[in-house]
């Protein structure tokens, strides 16, 4: 992969390079006495009675700090026991493009364990681009466009992609403004310190949400002495993924993985509705329709695309829908009415969806030259992956294709040795982030991986119909509140229970 250095990188790499042994402050985790003396200016969010909203002000481009202002939206959850405060933990957002402040004000605040919100003002913010804060602007109908040409089968349909990802691009940019190619991580890492400095902290306690897991290690190896504890749950590898190759067969394999999982159960279950069918052959066939254009859907009489179906067959990450799944699949393959799929967006109301490539390829240079090499990596997945053969994930290696813009946050092993402990979680099951890629990040970095044996994306606060885990729970409050690092190898066991309604 090539990478283009820009004036931001630039003036990154020598912060990271002007830091050298922290001077860290009493690593108790005695409550402060004395609220920090903040700059921000709050107000009660709207529709809430437990959350403030704000906005700061930080640099457009961090390489040049007396330049143009752009502003980012903030919400806090102020502490439950102010008398026992022990500063602000800051949640760093997911998707790339999810906002913060949506999602704490839509929970009312209750983002983290009843023991934390007691001891923190948990505070998160939009990132730049996004929701509250400064926007990137797209035309809506050429982002859904885009999206729908994100399946070629020939040369003809890949040059159709590149053209409108391309035109996307334009359209973006000239909307927007300079801001459309300023919101690499090492941007959201500069705001985020500036979150920091605005609330008067000296140092401050994270955790980040997938994607945000990004700017958590990367404000580790920046600001090693500004980090009091720092969690990453459900952990990007930037290291590590470095082709279209590796980011399409992560996703696809943790799909294959669920997949026999829920295959075995449904093979043992006497209530599955494939119970007896033999849950791989079955699915075999009916992949195999679809990849001739022969699968329809008995209700509308539409065609069921083989991406269609690998789209419904997501479900086999979720336990709880399970049932559900293997009702779809047995009334396609018997040409039944088709119940609905299980669904869940996890993208908030009202929170304009972006492309994902506006902050996804200033931090990943995944490219695909051609149709011919979009071909071999898809008949490569299919024989890796011998079941599935495919995931929706694998269609977002080719979100970077046709991006104008520049890859300005480089690859290169992270360096946080100057950093407190850190503690990452990990999903054995996870079907996004999966649980190598937690792995791989635990080990570049130092932290601690704790290992969550379930399912689901990302695991802290922990809760399920079976109830929450209070391992996962118990293990993650006792390092952010007592710093207590969990010993090595800590596993937490599965919760949930498969089949669901």
């Amino acid at each position: 992969m090539t990478f283009i250095k820009s004036l931001a990188a630039v003036a990154s790499s020598v912060l990271i390079a002007g830091y050298g042994a922290p001077a860290h402050a009493d690593d108790s985790a005695e409550p402060t006495t004395a609220a920090p003396t903040s700059t921000i200016d709050w107000t009660t969010c709207p529709g809430t009675t437990a959350v403030q909203c704000a906005t700061i002000e930080v640099p457009l481009d961090w390489s040049d700090p007396g330049g143009e202002k752009i502003h980012l939206g903030l919400a806090r959850h102020q502490a439950t026991d102010p008398d026992q405060r022990i500063g602000s933990l800051v949640l760093d957002p997911g998707g790339p493009g999810m906002s913060g402040v949506a999602d704490m004000t839509a929970r009312n605040g209750q983002v983290a364990t009843a023991a934390v919100l007691e001891r923190f003002d948990v505070v998160t913010y939009d990132p730049r681009g996004v929701y509250t804060s400064s926007l990137i602007t797209c035309d809506q109908n050429m982002v859904d466009a885009t999206e729908a040409l994100k399946d070629p089968h020939s040369q003809a349909d890949f040059d159709k992609l590149v053209a409108a990802k391309v035109a996307l691009s334009e359209d973006c940019r000239r909307r927007t403004g300079p801001l459309y190619d300023h919101t690499d991580t090492i941007h959201t890492v500069h705001d985020i310190d500036a979150i920091r400095a605005a609330l008067g902290e000296d140092r401050i306690s994270q955790i980040g949400d997938s994607y945000g897991t990004l700017a958590t290690q990367l404000y580790a190896q920046m600001y090693p002495d500004r980090v009091r504890a720092l969690v990453g749950d459900g952990n990007m590898d930037h290291h590590n993924v470095r082709t279209a190759w590796d980011w399409m067969s992560a996703g696809t394999g943790a799909l294959e993985e669920n997949f026999l999982q829920f295959a075995a159960w449904c093979d043992t279950t006497p209530d599955c509705a494939l119970y007896g069918r033999d849950t791989k052959k079955t699915y075999g066939e009916l992949r195999e329709r679809a990849r001739k254009g022969e699968l329809t859907d008995p209700t509308s009489g539409s065609v069921i695309s083989f991406a269609g179906l690998t789209a419904t067959v997501f479900g086999a990450n979720f336990p709880e829908a399970w049932t559900g799944l293997a009702g779809t699949i047995k009334a396609l393959y018997d040409g039944e009415a088709t119940p609905p799929p299980p669904t869940g967006d996890p993208w908030p109301p009202g929170v304009p969806r972006l492309p994902q490539e506006v902050w996804l390829c200033q931090d990943f240079d995944l490219q695909v030259s051609n149709y011919a090499e979009w071909k071999l990596l898809s008949s490569q997945l299919a024989r890796k992956y011998p079941n599935v053969q495919w995931s929706p994930y694998a269609n977002s290696a080719l979100n970077c294709v046709g991006y104008t813009g520049e890859t300005t946050y480089p690859q290169a092993p992270p360096d946080t040795s100057d950093a407190p402990p850190m503690v990452m979680l990990g999903n054995v099951h996870d079907y996004a982030t999966v649980y190598s890629w937690s792995q791989a990040a635990a080990r570049d970095t130092g932290a601690t991986l704790v290992t969550y044996e379930g399912y689901g994306h990302t695991v802290y606060p922990a809760t399920a119909a079976a109830g929450p885990s209070t391992c996962i729970n118990d293990v993650i409050d006792e390092y952010l509140i007592n710093l207590e690092v969990p010993a090595t190898g800590t596993s937490c066991p599965d919760i949930q229970i498969p089949g669901g309604v």
